[in-house]
């Protein structure tokens, strides 16, 4: 004989509802702390990448800085220089290649000082091979200069002492070009090359510090 279906009660009904409920609500618990961990480990991993990041950035801050007080001293890298390879080598071979060739044969601003000093009396007198002519051109220019008055004079005793406080506020490019402009420029074209040498080293470095503003 056929067995009879069996008929389950409405208690049996609805217990078995409230199981498959827990059942779910257990399931969706898991999968809430699932997410949670998971949250947890990304933000971990965020932390130590940035932790990493920072302490990348600071090591290059010291190579940076102790490379420029080399410079600014006159003194050797040294191992600097592979330091700067390691760091800014992939992002700034350039830059980095002008900062070492430079150190290899170094000026400082004391120097670049004292030999403007030393040239400042043949600077501002007429070059040698200058003719009669010319040097009566040149006076008379001088004399008669229109000119804004916010400008900076032309005159060149005035314009050496301008490139000596450029040179004593580290502005060797400004000084460089202040002397070129002097009537006797050719007795500095050495200092001339060493100042704008010494500029490019600082705007070399300068470019170096930006790179790791970048890496914030």
């Amino acid at each position: 004989a056929a067995s009879s279906p069996v008929i389950a009660s409405e208690q049996e009904v609805t217990d078995a509802a409230q199981a498959v409920e827990r059942v779910a609500e257990q399931q969706g618990g898991l999968d809430q702390r699932i997410v949670a961990m998971e949250q947890r480990l990304a933000a971990l991993d965020l932390q130590t990448q940035a932790a990493e990041g920072n302490s990348a950035r600071a090591e290059g801050l010291l190579i940076a800085f102790a490379t420029r007080r080399a410079i600014e001293r006159g003194a050797p890298l040294g191992y600097l220089e592979d330091q700067l390879r390691l760091r800014f080598g992939e992002a700034r071979p350039n830059t980095v290649e002008t900062v070492i060739e430079s150190a290899r044969a170094p000026v400082t601003l004391d120097q670049l000082i004292a030999r403007l000093d030393g040239l400042a009396s043949a600077l501002v007198e007429a070059p040698p091979e200058e003719g009669v002519f010319s040097r009566l051109q040149r006076e008379l220019n001088s004399l008669f200069v229109i000119r804004p008055e916010s400008s900076p004079s032309p005159l060149p005793a005035r314009r050496l002492a301008r490139a000596r406080l450029f040179l004593e506020t580290g502005r060797a490019g400004a000084a460089a070009a202040e002397v070129r402009n002097l009537p006797n420029s050719a007795a500095a074209e050495e200092w001339i090359a060493d100042a704008e040498r010494f500029a490019r080293v600082q705007r070399a470095l300068d470019r170096l510090y930006r790179e790791l503003e970048l890496e914030k």
